[in-house]
């Protein structure tokens, strides 16, 4: 009985991540993010995770943390999205979604690493955690093999980003 009752509780589990993680995908997967660079600014509105075209490709790579990053006592996010413009360099970003009061607007983006593998991300008192692999010396292009736990801050309406501490692990 001991045993069906603890199959029943992780498959419960399992569904309530999984929905979850649905939800978050259906939102954070079909929100437009933008991306600015020395010449102009590209609109990236992603349609089931991914927007493509001739210049950009962008991804939302399913890493994702609620709170209240601006302490307007409002739910933001802040989610990992891949970004390319050519080659086979993703580069990964922590982008801030801020709520206005109606929805979710990405605000700012902060760059993690080309290749980072984001283990997870996660919100502690208006935070963001960052739990990755980064590259360092002697690392190839595909292999980054630094564990570090990076902690990063929405510092407000100038659209700035602050990484406050980096965490080797």
């Amino acid at each position: 009985m001991r045993i069906v009752l603890g199959i029943l509780l992780a498959i419960s589990l399992f569904s309530i991540t999984g929905c979850a993680s649905d939800k978050a995908f259906k939102q954070f997967g079909n929100m437009t993010y933008f991306f600015a660079n020395e010449s102009d600014t590209q609109v990236a509105a992603l349609i089931n995770g991914a927007y493509q075209d001739e210049n950009l490709r962008v991804c939302y790579e399913n890493k994702y943390a609620y709170g209240d990053f601006n302490h307007d006592g409002l739910k933001d996010a802040a989610v990992v999205i891949s970004e390319n413009t050519g080659g086979n360099a993703d580069l990964y970003e922590l982008a801030f979604l801020i709520n206005d009061g109606t929805k979710l607007i990405h605000k700012v983006s902060l760059s993690l690493d080309v290749w980072a593998e984001v283990n997870s991300v996660t919100e502690k008192d208006g935070k963001v955690i960052v739990d990755m692999y980064v590259h360092q010396e002697g690392d190839c292009n595909a292999g980054p093999t630094k564990r570090v736990r990076n902690v990063y801050e929405y510092t407000g309406p100038d659209l700035e980003l602050e990484k406050i501490y980096q965490q080797t692990l």
